[in-house]
């Protein structure tokens, strides 16, 4: 097993974009984007239903617009990390977000990075490692000295594949768990209204 520093394995590391500079502020309508926030991206699957949608004065360049393929990590605590699916093309990356592009496929596993990525090794490495307060953003320098333990490729996408499953079902999980709660509270203000009725009469 190999250990090889994140600069190494993928062509580009850089920082997204202050969403505001292209946000429609002054009636100048050039379309409209989706834009990563931060309850978007939680243990390596993005949550569509968190997804904002801006107006915008103007187009963005293309390295701050998310591509099939790319990891994308938030650089404020807990550092979660994503790995972009086809259908989560061309979203604007915020400037709390770091886009990693370029990825050598031949060496890492995608799925397998995203794993490592949101790993408590890799959070706790960046959160020590940050040359900056601990309460700022994570800087670009950081993350690519992150080591990253490289076993057999093989071994490599067999744990991408189970990190990817786990993340799905966490994501369905945390769903279900949100909607019990509503209904739970549903149900107490529904005899919560009732109650009252009974002593307004």
């Amino acid at each position: 097993m190999s250990v090889i520093e994140l600069s190494e394995l993928t062509s580009k590391i850089l920082t997204g974009m202050v969403v505001s500079r292209i946000e429609n502020k002054k009636g100048v309508k050039k379309g409209a984007l989706d834009v990563l926030t931060l309850k978007s991206i939680s243990s390596g699957i993005i949550d569509k239903d968190q997804i904002q949608n801006i107006e915008i004065s103007k187009q963005a360049a293309d390295d701050k617009l998310t591509q099939y393929g790319d990891i994308i990590i938030k650089m404020n605590k807990p550092y979660d990390s994503v790995y972009i699916e086809r259908e989560y093309t061309g979203m604007l990356i915020p400037s709390f977000c770091c886009l990693i592009r370029g990825i050598d496929k031949e060496i890492v596993d995608p799925y397998y990075l995203v794993g490592f990525l949101n790993s408590s090794f890799a959070k706790d490495y960046l959160y020590t490692s940050n040359s900056s307060s601990a309460a700022s953003l994570l800087k670009i320098r950081d993350i690519k000295k992150l080591p990253v333990p490289l076993p057999e490729l093989t071994e490599q996408q067999s744990i991408g594949n189970v990190f990817r499953l786990c993340s799905q079902r966490q994501l369905l999980f945390t769903k279900l768990k949100s909607q019990e709660l509503k209904l739970a509270e549903n149900i107490v203000m529904d005899s919560v209204r009732e109650v009252f009725k009974i002593h307004e009469k």
